[in-house]
């Protein structure tokens, strides 16, 4: 089990919600409830990590949640955990 926790940015636009990763700008997705946000972040958030392990390169570190959360006020941000091995 290879547990990995990011923050993402979740923000309303044209009747879908965009996720952001700030620590992984090309594990961006977005849902049309927050429910399929939240789930599609997930996957976006193992595939990224993946494809970096998979290609010998670190993971980033993780911003602290709340300097994120304060950087983006408008947003709503929430840590996003996954399990690698389940992807």
């Amino acid at each position: 089990m290879e547990i990995v926790t990011y923050p993402a940015i979740f923000t309303p636009r044209n009747g879908q919600i965009l996720v952001d990763f700030p620590d992984l700008p090309e594990a961006f997705t977005q849902g049309k409830t927050m429910e399929e946000a939240l789930e599609f972040a997930k996957l976006g958030l193992a595939i990224t990590i993946n494809d970096k392990l998979g290609h010998f390169e670190a993971a980033p570190v993780a911003s602290p949640l709340a300097e994120v959360a304060a950087a983006h006020p408008e947003a709503t941000v929430r840590e996003i955990r996954v399990d690698l091995d389940q992807y």
